[in-house]
């Protein structure tokens, strides 16, 4: 409920009158990762590669974007920044489900949360290029030819060469402590009252669709604590939060993830969808100031090995490799 109420108290525009727009961000400097503006008393000192910005902002993400003021002054931007995140992690997450019908990838849909929440130019100038061509071939496709690359890319079982899930990656403890992923997953989602959409294909909570829904899930539940004035503590537990399942779970498998499904896709539309989400997941580690211990691929080839015999015999008989 809260969700369509923030919706429909943002009006359904994520642009407020005052948010940065791209064109402002012409006479930004890029470094060491973030935008920062020419004027060192608006964004602190000038920064070396890797430095974390040092603004004179009530928020940090908007400091990021180089927006500074008092909490109260930027309300606005607030709930835009949080209302443009939350649609970017929606829209994705409806991308990686089962394509029932044309409505799972809108590829338009995302221009405007995109222009807003991206801190680097080039990144924007990339996705915007991406979502050009996907605009281009995606109308041409019909339904049956978009679950047919959903399936050649990601199988029927588990795929063992861009699984989907989050505990095929194993964790820092190692294989034994695979099923903490489920556990840990379900108690962030128990705890802030987090559902499974009921218009997508019911998945395992550790499916990279339903992780980028709860993100979208805790963005707009953020942004509807600012319209409505909650006490700033509370939307700091959210957003703590956030850092914390971005670090722990999705920042930490999903470039992996990433690199895996352009690898196994080649070419066409979950190539360049997921060369997105490779974009979004960096610039979301940017913009919330955390670096995550990505999984790499030795570490994940060495938990899968085991797992792979079990799972392909256990897999559907049209499943099975020839």
């Amino acid at each position: 409920a809260f969700l369509c109420t923030a919706r429909r108290a943002s009006g359904c525009n994520l642009k407020s009158d005052t948010t940065l727009s791209r064109k402002q961000r012409k006479s930004i400097r890029f470094c060491g990762g973030f935008f920062a503006r020419h004027t060192p008393e608006k964004l602190g000192r000038n920064r070396k590669m890797g430095d974390v910005i040092q603004a004179k902002s009530g928020d940090a993400m908007l400091a990021v974007l180089g927006q500074t003021g008092t909490l109260e002054e930027l309300k606005e931007e607030r709930i835009s920044l949080q209302l443009a995140r939350g649609r970017c992690y929606d829209i994705l997450s409806s991308a990686f489900s089962y394509p029932w019908n044309r409505k799972f990838f809108r590829p338009k849909s995302l221009l405007e949360p995109m222009d807003i929440a991206i801190v680097d130019e080039e990144d924007w100038n990339h996705v915007k290029s991406i979502l050009e061509g996907i605009s281009k071939y995606l109308p041409k496709m019909t339904v049956k030819q978009a679950q047919q690359e959903f399936i050649r890319v990601f199988g029927h079982a588990v795929s063992m060469e861009c699984p989907p899930y989050e505990m095929q990656y194993g964790t820092e403890g190692g294989i034994q402590s695979q099923t903490d992923v489920l556990i840990q997953l379900g108690g962030f989602y128990e705890t802030f009252g987090f559902d499974q959409p009921r218009n997508r294909t019911r998945e395992r909570v550790d499916h990279i669709s339903i992780e980028l829904a709860f993100m979208f899930f805790m963005c707009f539940r953020t942004a509807f604590g600012i319209q409505n004035g909650h006490e700033e503590r509370n939307i700091s537990v959210l957003t703590s939060s956030m850092k914390k399942f971005i670090r722990n779970h999705i920042g930490r498998w999903g470039p992996l993830f990433c690199i895996f499904t352009s690898r196994k896709a080649e070419r066409g539309l979950y190539k360049d969808i997921v060369d997105i989400l490779a974009i979004f997941l960096r610039n979301e580690s940017h913009l919330l100031d955390i670096n995550p211990v990505k999984v790499e691929e030795p570490e994940y080839r060495s938990l899968s090995y085991s797992m792979e015999n079990d799972l392909v015999a256990n897999a559907p008989s049209e499943c099975e490799p020839r």
